[in-house]
């Protein structure tokens, strides 16, 4: 009678792990950052398409959304670290990453492809490199990037010896940019719509010149990233939720 108790009792315990492990909360942190044109932060809130979006999604998937404010970098650390449970507005895609992040298999949006922004004087040093795989070797032209961000494979292969000709610490690619203005490096890659905002309302970066044509990444699909830390019931929620509002099944791919 006594065994028969205490199995009883740690089959009662397991069923109930189990089932904490699978359950859907009633609300799902999304973290947020000012990234123009397409999510801005206004008032301490995000809104423009992509929250927009993820609020269309989080809502069908029968959660409240709770908006958790964040950097590009800390959002990535996070992910990294796994443990605390909250999703994204869209990251893009790699094998690396997608070890220690879930992403969902639908196409959230197409990201505009990376350009190269530079000084007029420094413009053909850059140039006579012939690509930016080429660029960020030499020790000579001093680089300013993203620290979470991906930038391609040849040029990703080097930044991540961390050279010193290098800085990662930048939280926007409108930092970026004003390092550049700033004569602090004299370079930044980013997205081409985020340097078409900033030249038309900055004038002190409106003098920067532009490179398309360097080998950059051209545009990329971007998915909604969740940490491991939310439930795999969860995750199904959303899964079934971008389905229903019609997102299109999109490989994982680089």
């Amino acid at each position: 009678m006594v065994k028969f108790f205490i199995l009883s009792s740690l089959l009662a315990a397991a069923s109930l792990a189990a089932g904490a492990d699978d359950a859907v909360p009633t609300a799902l942190a999304v973290t947020y950052y000012h990234y123009p044109p397409k999510l801005r932060v206004e008032g301490d809130k995000p809104t423009g398409p992509y929250a927009e979006g993820v609020e269309r999604i989080v809502a069908k998937a029968g959660l409240k959304i709770e908006w958790l404010k964040s950097t590009i970098n800390e959002e990535a650390r996070m992910l990294n670290d796994g443990r605390r449970s909250f999703c994204t507005t869209g990251r893009y895609y790699t094998a690396e990453r997608a070890k220690h992040w879930t992403f969902l298999p639908y196409l959230f949006d197409k990201i505009p492809a990376d350009v190269v922004v530079t000084t007029q004087e420094k413009a053909p040093a850059l140039k006579a490199h012939g690509t930016m795989a080429s660029v960020v070797r030499d020790p000579k032209l001093i680089g300013t990037l993203l620290g979470s961000g991906i930038y391609g494979g040849g040029i990703d292969t080097v930044v991540r010896s961390s050279p010193p000709w290098i800085y990662r610490d930048g939280k926007t690619d409108f930092q970026l940019m004003h390092m550049v203005a700033a004569g602090r490096a004299h370079y930044a890659i980013v997205p081409e719509d985020q340097w078409q905002i900033a030249r038309k309302h900055d004038p002190n970066l409106a003098k920067l010149v532009m490179l398309p044509d360097l080998g950059t990444l051209p545009p990329t699909n971007l998915y909604l990233v969740c940490s491991h830390g939310v439930t795999p019931a969860t995750i199904n929620r959303l899964d079934q939720a971008m389905q229903d509002l019609g997102y299109r099944y999109h490989s994982l791919t680089n």
